[in-house]
């Protein structure tokens, strides 16, 4: 999903050091996402200013587009010169957790009244080690009036969709009926989707005890449905290979007529495309014969235990949660981030119809795992985008899809350390 668009500024890896420094150069130092709506990063920069100068301590403040966040991370540990607090993708937390490279954050997750959902985004097998800042949930987009003119209700099932796609879709006039994104870019809202099909058709990629039981007719059943939809031109030709950026565009500029997304697509239709806005409706993600499993992620903070100022990190992110500061910096995403801390959902921005759905989605998603643990090997395994490589090796390969499920067994066995 993905869920972000770089703002021009922001566009290349940025950084700066802001006054209220100590007397003995002691320094905090901030990894950040680069996020679509601006003035989260402007209001992150200004706290931990504020910060800075209350504690007399300096900050570094770094903005590094999300794409690039986790090599950057990686080269960092390898120097033994990681940051002292990142902000980053739930997923990718959990594998630094389990990497043993953070710090125990018992004393933030007990200090602040986190919601239900909140926690459960912060679970993690290793410990208490990731703090949950906020959730990001996925929805259905899809042009009601593409719908409306073909006399079709809204799909609740992957099949009525399939259905409906071939009724709407038309190429010829550069239009497809949907526009699922399936490059392996490192973003999560590939994965997420063949996973959320896979586990609607009754497959389960890796269970509850972490054992791989991705090999089913289910699970076969679920790639072959999910080939077809770029097989028979329902996306466009080039969305094999999209990243999470892809499906955004294609949607705002009027060629495709479903995408799944959060918020951020919204926002972004309001301000540059009111017509299309008006044309869009939001739904939930369809449901197949074993039920409906929208897969939901967050963003979370991680403190790197080998950092210089791990105190002084675990006392800003406490601060950073004093709930009129977090409420209304959450408000200033527009929707496209639904809050993790009690009564910070308290606001009449909150009852509008075009944000309450989201609030009700971050509550009833499942975790991008599941049905396995949260550990370090199975957010790896997802990271690694291996469902989405089995479906690009049936459509850009023309492999059989019983042999790309065998190799989507063996690769997810062997990250997870399976025989």
């Amino acid at each position: 999903m993905k869920r972000f668009v770089l703002c021009s500024v922001l566009a290349a890896m940025c950084a700066a050091v802001f006054a209220g420094g100590s007397q003995d150069g002691a320094k905090l130092v901030v990894w950040d996402k680069s996020e679509y709506v601006a003035a989260y990063n402007e209001q992150s920069k200004a706290r931990l200013e504020e910060f800075g100068r209350n504690n007399n301590i300096a900050i570094e403040y770094v903005i590094v587009p999300p794409n690039d966040l986790r090599s950057k991370l990686f080269a960092a540990i390898e120097a033994k010169n990681p940051p002292d607090i990142v902000l980053t993708d739930d997923f990718l937390a959990k594998q630094f957790a389990g990497m043993n490279q953070l710090a125990d954050v018992s004393e933030i997750l007990n200090a602040v009244p986190f919601t239900k959902s909140g926690r459960d985004l912060a679970f993690n097998e290793a410990g208490n080690y990731v703090v949950p800042v906020a959730m990001l949930a996925p929805g259905l987009y899809l042009r009601k009036d593409k719908w409306e003119a073909a006399g079709l209700p809204y799909p609740k099932t992957w099949l009525e969709l399939l259905d409906h796609a071939r009724k709407v879709n038309d190429p010829a006039n550069d239009f497809y009926a949907l526009g699922y994104p399936m490059g392996a870019s490192g973003g999560g809202d590939a994965e997420g989707m063949v996973r959320s099909v896979i586990l609607s058709f009754g497959g389960i990629p890796v269970d509850k005890d972490g054992k791989v039981t991705v090999n089913s007719p289910q699970s076969l059943e679920a790639l072959k449905y999910i080939a077809q939809l770029y097989q028979e031109n329902l996306c466009p030709p080039s969305a094999i290979t999209w990243d999470d950026m892809g499906n955004n565009t294609a949607y705002i500029a009027g060629s495709v007529g479903v995408i799944q997304n959060s918020p951020s697509v919204f926002s972004q239709l309001k301000s540059e495309n009111p017509d299309l806005y008006g044309k869009t409706a939001i739904l939930s993600w369809p449901s197949g014969p074993a039920g409906n499993f929208t897969l939901t992620g967050g963003n979370a903070y991680i403190i790197f235990k080998n950092g210089k100022q791990t105190e002084m990190a675990k006392k800003y992110i406490t601060e950073f949660f004093e709930l009129e500061f977090y409420k209304n910096l959450v408000i200033q995403m527009g929707g496209m981030w639904q809050p993790v801390v009690e009564k910070a959902d308290l606001d009449p921005f909150w009852e509008l119809p075009e944000n309450k759905g989201w609030l009700e989605a971050s509550r009833g998603g499942v975790p991008n795992t599941h049905p396995a643990p949260a550990n370090e090997l199975t957010t790896k395994a997802f990271a690694e985008q291996l469902c989405v490589k089995a479906v690009q090796k049936i459509v850009l390969r023309n492999m059989d899809p019983q042999a790309a499920l065998n190799e989507l067994e063996a690769d997810l066995k062997r990250v997870l350390n399976q025989r």
